[in-house]
């Protein structure tokens, strides 16, 4: 049996099935709380039908009611609990009964074996991303929240793994090996092992004696543990059964991530520049990756709308800011390649986007490029330092990116297009003659016949036209707006607890940022209200339900409430 609640029954205020067991002062202040938020937005967006798909009509026991768990499993989120203080809270909490409209005892009391098994189901589902998407873009329809502009970051977040140097890594991974061997197959553990790598690997304590190697002793234990790992890999490597296993392919891996194998047969170590940054950073997380400047672990892309100076004038009509994308990737994937599939979320949502703003790790030129054939106009600084061809004493066409004008003014009097988006733009001896400028930065050709010369890229072109326009007022205008995504950021971490996740895997990863990140749109909804006051909250609410399943006008609704 499935029990579900319905949220799109409509009640008379005052009249609620449940409007006895919460006092009138109780009730005031749950609707000035998140609770009421929540109870608004985010319940009556979840997906309940494609819940009640993952479970069985005819067998099991009886659910609890399906809307009330899903509930629950996002507010863990939120407030960053345990699996135990969250099943207290589902039962005791007022706050918590009230927003996830749950008044009944035998749907407030819950096992840990519940909450575990919904909260797999909507990770293995991916069900996480249609709870925010519909939540959010809910929210922004319902407040008129103004999303042409928006501002894209990153934060950097950990799983619930240690963190291992390369010869640990090693190690751990061999040893889940063998005692995932053993277990499995225990014959072949005994015949086939020896006696000295069971010794050096499975004995108690045999890992931290691996971490208390010298460091002039390191690249031979290093060495040694490869020559392990290989004999191993040699031994199985027809064995079709235990090739299958999970453990034995991480094990292969491992080393093909750290060792080559040379002419003679031999295993050679890589240096550690040459280990990739997809490496196995831990065993029990294979998804994590490693960034050069912020170390293991993943990243969480977040964009937000922002308002400017005009927006915040009129603070009723656009009175908040929302988190309108997040999305959680392994820490060695590039920042620039989150901006386009960040703008093809929103714009697929039929969220108006037109400015994103950005700091220079997303502002390659040719992401401004793609932005605007999707017509969005990514604002930001130009990565790298200022090119060493000296650009600034020359006039370009912004369109054709060809010179205009010699530092002296003088029209170049042929302009030559090489191969691979190279220009050469060339003056004759006698257009030069006269020039008064000594240090002029075209070149002179030495030999055959005498002329001065400009040699360069389209793409130094077009970062220096970039440069130029960001010294100007216009840009600062724009794009000191961005560093308001930085205090997303920082309540991100702090108020969430994202920083460091209690799971492992990129699925579970993306689950748990995706709804901390809710949490704070909810929060923020929650203060907005505030500051409107609850009538005109309350009034709203039910006018536009009335509207969807009634016949009156909102207007007339309201005036008759």
């Amino acid at each position: 049996m499935i029990k579900i609640k319905s949220n799109e029954q409509l009640e008379i205020e005052g009249l609620e099935s449940w409007h006895g067991i919460l006092s009138e002062k109780k009730l005031k202040i749950l609707k000035k709380s998140w609770a009421e938020t929540f109870r608004t937005f985010i319940l009556p967006s979840i997906p309940v039908d494609k819940v009640a798909k993952l479970y069985s009509k005819s067998m099991g026991r009886p659910t609890k009611e399906l809307n009330s768990i899903v509930g629950a499993v996002i507010l863990q989120e939120f407030f960053d609990l345990t699996d135990e203080e969250t099943v207290s809270n589902m039962a005791l909490n007022q706050q918590w009964h009230y927003a996830l409209n749950c008044f009944e005892d035998s749907d407030q009391v819950i096992s840990l074996k519940t909450l575990w098994t919904m909260r797999t189901q909507i990770a293995n589902s991916e069900l996480y991303n249609e709870i925010f998407s519909i939540s959010t873009d809910e929210i922004i329809s319902r407040l008129g929240i103004n999303v042409s502009m928006q501002r894209l970051d990153s934060v950097h977040v950990h799983s619930n793994m240690a963190r291992l140097g390369r010869i640990r890594i090693m190690v751990r991974t061999l040893k889940v090996f063998l005692k995932n061997l053993k277990k499995r197959f225990p014959i072949v553990f005994e015949d086939k092992i020896d006696s000295t790598i069971i010794d050096r690997y499975l004995k108690k304590d045999s890992e931290s004696l691996f971490s208390r190697i010298k460091p002039s002793e390191r690249k031979r234990s290093l060495q040694n543990i490869g020559e392990d790992i290989y004999s191993i890999i040699s031994l199985f490597s027809t064995k079709e059964k235990i090739c299958r296993m999970k453990t034995y392919k991480t094990l292969l891996r491992v080393f093909n991530e750290h060792f080559n194998i040379d002419d003679n047969n031999d295993v050679i170590a890589k240096k550690p520049k040459d280990v990739s940054s997809d490496s196995i950073q831990n065993p029990s997380d294979p998804d994590a990756g490693y960034d050069g400047h912020k170390g293991q672990g993943y990243h969480t892309q977040i964009m937000e709308s922002y308002r400017n100076d005009e927006d915040r004038a009129s603070e009723e009509e656009n009175g908040i800011d929302i988190i309108t994308h997040v999305n959680t990737e392994p820490a060695n994937e590039h920042d620039s390649n989150a901006l386009i599939p960040a703008i093809d979320d929103v714009k697929s949502r039929g969220l108006d986007c037109e400015t994103v703003l950005a700091d220079a790790a997303y502002g390659g030129t040719d992401k401004i490029e793609k932005a605007k054939e999707k017509d969005v106009e990514l604002v930001s600084p130009t990565l790298g330092r200022h090119s060493e061809r000296q650009h600034e004493s020359f006039n370009y066409n912004s369109e054709t990116y060809c010179v205009n004008a010699c530092p002296n003014g003088k029209k170049s009097d042929e302009i030559k297009h090489n191969k691979k988006g190279s220009i050469t733009a060339v003056w004759y001896e006698q257009t030069c003659a006269g020039c008064k400028i000594d240090n002029c930065s075209a070149k002179v050709k030495k030999r055959g016949k005498g002329y001065r010369y400009h040699y360069y890229t389209i793409s130094s072109v077009k970062c220096h036209l970039r440069r130029q326009y960001e010294n100007s007022q216009e840009f600062r205008d724009i794009y000191r707006f961005r560093s308001g995504i930085e205090a997303t950021n920082s309540r991100f971490i702090s108020m969430t607890g994202a920083r460091r996740s209690r799971y492992r895997g990129l699925n579970k990863m993306r689950f748990s940022q995706k709804f901390k990140a809710l949490a704070i749109n909810v929060f923020r909804v929650t203060g907005y209200m505030r500051k409107l006051g609850d009538f005109r909250y309350i009034l709203s609410f039910y006018a536009q339900y009335i509207q969807k399943y009634c016949f009156f006008k909102p207007e007339t609704v309201i005036f008759m409430h």
